[in-house]
């Protein structure tokens, strides 16, 4: 299920600088996820004093917050975050800025979180305090390793590690005006780059295709049932499975668990760089 693809605007996508060098934490993290539902992640992070649960979902763009928890920090949430679901629908939400979070006992801060309720889909799974997205890693690097459950904040000798034994995968950064990250990854068609966005809140048999880019992947464009997709992000790297075409949507394609649960994927989120190997489960 995707829950939202957060953006200040349509026109964000920006490409950071392709830079080897980045800061990286002095000491390797690890944070535990555990499954929701069996198919969403969540982290356990402290707030306000409280241990809360959140789900983790790349595709989140800006961390969210809950209302009880704006009122636990003391927050009165203002502002509008003009936001847009991967088919356009339009979500207009408040803001609270500036909000501490620590994990695996590791401080983090939110440059800015939405306050929005996500009670409507944790109803079998308990308490959802909010959403985590990547942006509360900006800066870092980080190893999201989904079959294993867990996300690894690389250290140097981590990073460096990563890089060598990695395959290198074309990412594409959309920064937002109030600190949110999408992460897009590179798709190669004969025409060009299709940019979809990383999503493993889509934890379904499918990725999502924009029309506009159906007969790039071999697909109808007049039909929503799945279909066979073979999807090649670099030598090495393709995903073959089912695709849907959406009419409507406002991305070039949207890729989550289909591929996230095959591959550990590094991210700098310095740079802009990205590198895969396979996933090892444990």
């Amino acid at each position: 299920m995707t829950i939202a693809r957060l953006t200040s605007s349509l026109f964000a996508m920006a490409c950071a600088p392709a830079m080897l060098a980045a800061d990286a934490p002095a000491a390797r993290s690890v944070i535990p996820m555990a499954l929701l539902g069996g198919k969403q992640f969540t982290v356990e992070a402290e707030v306000g004093g409280k241990r809360r649960t959140f789900l983790f979902d790349t595709g989140e763009g800006t961390t969210m917050i809950g209302p009880e928890v704006a009122r636990d920090i003391g927050c009165r949430p203002w502002g509008n975050v003009v936001a847009f679901r991967m088919l356009g629908e339009r979500l207009d939400t408040p803001r609270c800025d500036d909000v501490a979070f620590s994990m695996a006992g590791r401080a983090y801060r939110a440059f800015s979180t939405i306050v929005y309720d996500l009670e409507e889909i944790a109803q079998d799974g308990g308490h959802l305090a909010g959403a985590v997205g990547l942006d509360l890693f900006d800066g870092k690097t980080v190893t999201l390793h989904f079959a294993s459950r867990r996300i690894v904040v690389e250290d140097a000798a981590g990073r460096a590690a990563r890089i060598r034994d990695g395959r290198e995968v074309p990412i594409r950064l959309a920064r937002f005006n109030e600190g949110g990250i999408d992460v897009n990854i590179g798709v190669r068609t004969a025409r060009g780059m299709a940019w979809m966005e990383l999503d493993s809140a889509n934890a379904g048999p499918t990725i999502f295709v924009a029309p506009a880019y159906a007969a790039d992947f071999g697909l109808r464009a007049d039909t929503k049932d799945a279909q066979p997709i073979r999807a090649e992000i670099a030598p090495g790297v393709v995903h073959a499975g089912k695709a849907r075409v959406f009419p409507g949507m406002i991305i070039d394609g949207n890729i989550g668990m289909q591929f996230l649960g095959e591959w550990d994927l590094t991210l700098d989120l310095k740079s802009g760089r990205g590198w895969v190997q396979p996933a090892v489960r444990s």
